[in-house]
């Protein structure tokens, strides 16, 4: 069966649905798990510069990434994962690029399954905001457990 999981974590309740369904998972199975953040400097650039607490866009993006892998860290091993291993992937690039990112490291670490949560957006607010779920599904020969949030997860707005 699954010896390692990689796990994408992004802070979002989506997320860390996904990760609740990975620990069962990797606790029922002994798996490793390996939770993979993405720090992009670029999402911080919208912040006037005398609003960031760190000295560069980059440490921005990397204190947060590390706070979100913590954060993951923590649930992982509540749910009572013993193998629990965390990355932090920096990276200004687009979405296609993150995700070929995520596949190529998940490949590097030997992973056997990819986990991640997906909002299951459709219509007009996939077209504008795409869905790095559909990009990695057709970047990725690996397996992939996709988790859909529920409304009750987005804050019960629409999807």
């Amino acid at each position: 069966m699954y010896q390692h999981l990689v796990v994408a974590v992004d802070g979002s309740k989506t997320s860390l649905n996904a990760l609740q369904h990975a620990a069962e998972l990797a606790k029922a199975v002994k798996a490793r798990l390996t939770l993979v953040t993405v720090a992009n400097p670029g999402e911080y650039m919208s912040l006037a510069p005398e609003f960031l607490q760190h000295e560069s866009y980059e440490a921005a993006a990397i204190a947060g990434g590390n706070e979100v892998l913590a954060e993951a860290s923590e649930a992982a091993k509540a749910a009572g994962v013993a193998d629990v291993q965390a990355h932090l992937l920096v990276t200004s690039k687009g979405a296609k690029e993150m995700a070929q990112e995520l596949v190529d490291y998940a490949d590097s670490k030997k992973a056997d399954l990819l986990v991640l949560g997906t909002h299951g957006r459709s219509g007009l607010m996939h077209l504008l905001m795409g869905s790095f779920a559909e990009t990695l599904m057709r970047q990725s020969h690996l397996p992939l457990l996709v988790i859909r949030s529920t409304h009750s997860e987005e804050g019960g707005e629409g999807e």
